[in-house]
């Protein structure tokens, strides 16, 4: 019988984002990993065979978490569709801080120092793809210009999600409720119907 894996992909991934978020991109090294969990040297470098691969598989690995949720939501695309996609983005942060918070303090590309493996490369690809899609059809579905849409469920929530994450946080409930406030106003009135007078309802 083969021996039983002692330290798991994930165990390294946990540790690589916790390196990230404490020290900050240049602190997520394969020996770093190996001292935070105990692996040897080899183990690491069988599953990842560069230190870019690390960080990589980290950061897609809680993209490919968001985006299972994401897309449930938006599917089919429409106007409530994108008001709890804007929701959506504060209650998965709060449900998974630390995967919200590596996505959002840093680009996947400012994580790397060259090239990672093809796989994550087409990985990374496909969801880019793929996030680039859903915003268009979430476009065409609600009337409104990419730009809009994009304040709404994008700008919006993450500006919120990143500030309370900032200090060790999470949303708040008033938070949620003040983002879908604001998603609602900007997303149920065309833009050719100017700004609506008038207080949202809760």
């Amino acid at each position: 019988m083969p021996a039983p894996v002692k330290h798991s992909a994930d165990e390294m991934l946990d540790a690589v984002r916790a390196l990230v978020l404490t020290g900050g991109p240049a602190a997520a090294s394969a020996r770093a990993v190996c001292l935070a969990t105990g692996a040897s040297s080899g183990s690491v470098y069988h599953r990842f065979p560069r230190r870019d691969d690390l960080v990589a598989a980290a950061w897609l690995r809680a993209q490919d978490h968001f985006l299972r949720v994401f897309l449930r939501v938006v599917d089919p695309p429409g106007i409530e569709a994108g008001i709890e996609a804007a929701v959506m983005v504060l209650t998965w942060s709060r449900d998974h801080p630390e995967d919200a918070t590596l996505l959002l303090r840093h680009a996947l590309r400012d994580l790397l120092r060259g090239d990672t493996s093809p796989a994550l490369a087409e990985r990374a690809a496909a969801n880019q793809r793929t996030v680039g899609a859903t915003f268009d059809a979430l476009a065409a579905a609600t009337g409104h210009p990419l730009p809009d849409l994009l304040l709404a469920v994008v700008d919006l929530p993450h500006t919120v999600a990143r500030r309370t994450l900032r200090d060790g946080g999470v949303p708040t409930d008033d938070d949620i409720r003040a983002v879908r406030r604001a998603a609602t106003l900007l997303l149920t009135h065309h833009p050719s119907d100017g700004f609506p007078a008038g207080r949202p309802e809760s």
